[in-house]
């Protein structure tokens, strides 16, 4: 028998919120279908692959920012946080999509953007007349650096632009100061500092709400406190100027993650518990990259701070630990125990994939990634799965002509997020089915057509084929999507294991990950019958399980113990 560490989990004798255990599948509103013909996805397009969702058995959706915009950064810069921008569609169209969501036993999750707004914002615009304007404190503006020359002004501090690298404040030559923008120009940053501000953003939020979407993802939410002195960020020792991004030559100390976030967040946190909505559970996930040393410290802030019961941090490590079994081990085991010391109501949350990283089959390669899926897939809490992670779908390198990002320019790679950003791709036909236009806003994948939804869902090793399997099991059973986890020593560093199990359950699900490039054979592995590998080849379907386990090289898989 497989040595045990202590029981862990988040059970408790009540009702399970929707959160618990769910499938959340990110779509990039530009990028999962064109409803329209021009090119470019939209809300309309969702609607027409919301019985590809259901099927997959994803249980909610998260969608990015599809607001009215200039587009400096992609919705990120919202000129109108309670409208949705023509590109996308209309108000009309989204609350088609949100009933045919519903219909389909589907959550939807919108993007919150709160620590900055668009230049256009009217906000910005009444906060730029004058320094005795009613709005004249929604934003942070200073004067210049005191060493500034007439006529030269010079910014407050050395705080950096987090897109392009550059200066993150921007002179306003109608108020004679400068504005922060901690990633474009384009977008100012809000000061939440004044509760002029916390209240709008609230009022933002009970919009949505009373619309009856089901929860938010909180974009940025370090940067919405900064050190009130301005003092300067400390340069990174361990910069490299050919490369690293511009952004990173600074530590980022004083420009943002500052304590007053968590009395942010927790006021936001308590809308979603007021007396219209705490009868229909709602739910907000936060965006913040763990920055310190102690990632486990980072995220149980976030919890400690908010209310677990309606609000938890996204968990990165799916996209910043290294992919190795003693790194896994260690976190797995240090960061569900802690958690269930904080709060019964905790709830992971796990992201291997988003809009702003590379896809997982890039940073990872096709075999690992198949593993991270299945890892992922039978982990406790939140799954979020970013569009076209079910297809394989990997990183597409973009045309210098082609690229639209702002941040490529401070990319040493030139290239920015849009490789990972590149359209669904659903079948064989042209541009994948993904548009009737004779140009996509970015381009295809040259593989499209072996790597689609019509091509994989009929081959029974595909990447579709496995992460839908695995997603109706989790669905279908309490196990897997309430159970504690166990981390288990199965006897070999390269392989990570854990157990899955429920009181009141007598299945009880062990996964074993293999992070080397060479077969591991584990014979304390105490497992008596094989459920899925990770693996188009495994040799697990017709193996004596009483002499031991053999994983091939980066191979997943799921038993019954």
């Amino acid at each position: 028998m497989a040595n045990r560490s202590p029981r862990i989990g988040l059970l408790s004798p009540r009702v399970k919120r929707w959160p618990e255990g769910a499938v959340v599948y990110h779509i990039y509103p530009r990028s999962l279908q064109d409803g329209n013909g021009d090119g470019v996805g939209d809300l309309p397009g969702v609607i027409d692959r919301l019985d590809y969702l259901a099927d997959l058995g994803v249980q909610a959706l998260w969608l990015s920012p599809f607001y009215p915009s200039p587009m400096a950064d992609f919705g990120y810069d919202v000129s109108d946080y309670c409208n949705v921008h023509p590109l996308f569609g209309t108000l009309k169209d989204f609350k088609r999509l949100l009933a045919g969501a519903h219909k389909r036993g589907l959550k939807v999750m919108v993007d919150l953007v709160p620590n900055h707004t668009s230049d256009q914002h009217e906000w910005f615009q009444l906060s730029r007349l004058s320094q005795q304007s009613p709005y004249s404190r929604w934003y942070i503006w200073r004067d210049p650096h005191p060493d500034s020359l007439p006529h030269m002004p010079l910014p407050p501090n050395n705080w950096r632009d987090a897109l392009d690298g550059s200066s993150a404040w921007e002179w306003d030559q109608g108020r004679q100061q400068f504005y922060l923008h901690s990633f474009n120009k384009h977008q100012p940053d809000l000061n939440w500092a004044n509760p002029d501000v916390r209240d709008a953003m609230k009022d933002v939020m009970r919009f949505w709400l009373d619309m009856g979407v089901d929860g938010f993802r909180v974009d940025a939410v370090y940067w919405m406190a900064k050190d009130p002195l301005l003092r300067d960020d400390t340069p990174n020792p361990d910069y490299r100027l050919d490369a690293d991004p511009r952004y990173d030559a600074l530590l980022h100390n004083n420009s943002n993650g500052w304590p007053g976030v968590y009395s942010y967040l927790a006021g936001m946190a308590d809308v979603l518990r007021e007396d219209a909505y705490k009868d229909s559970p709602r739910f907000m996930v936060t965006e913040a990259y763990p920055s310190g040393h102690n990632a486990v410290s980072d995220y149980l802030l976030f919890y400690m701070a908010m209310n677990p019961k309606v609000a938890a941090p996204f968990n990165f490590e799916g996209l910043s630990l290294p992919w190795e079994a003693a790194s896994w081990r260690y976190f797995l085991q240090t960061f569900h125990q802690h958690l269930s010391e904080v709060s019964p109501y905790c709830v992971a949350s796990y992201a291997f994939g988003n809009h702003d990283q590379s896809r997982l089959v890039t940073r990872l390669g096709e075999l690992p990634a198949r593993a991270a899926a299945l890892m992922q897939l039978t982990l406790p809490g939140m799954i979020f799965i970013y569009y076209g992670e079910e297809l394989g779908m990997h990183d597409v390198h973009i045309p210098p002509d082609r690229i639209q990002d702002p941040a490529a320019a401070g990319d040493p790679a030139g290239q920015g997020r849009d490789p990972e950003r590149t359209p669904m791709q659903w079948s064989v036909k042209r541009n994948a089915d993904f548009s009737t236009a004779a140009k996509t806003w970015l381009p295809l994948a040259l593989d499209y057509k072996t790597h689609n939804v019509t091509t994989e869902r009929d081959d029974p090793h595909s990447f579709f084929t496995m992460y839908r399997g695995l997603i109706h099991l989790r669905t279908k059973s309490p196990v897997l999507r309430y159970g504690e986890l166990s981390v288990l020593d199965v006897g070999s560093p390269d392989v990570l294991g854990f157990v899955r199990t429920k009181a009141g359950e007598t299945d009880r699900y062990v996964t074993l990950i293999n992070f080397a490039d060479h077969p591991v054979r584990l014979t304390n592995a105490a497992v008596r019958k094989f459920v899925v590998s990770s693996h188009p080849r495994s040799k697990l379907h017709n193996a004596l399980l009483e002499s031991g386990v053999e994983l091939l090289p980066h191979e997943g898989a799921l038993f019954l113990e």
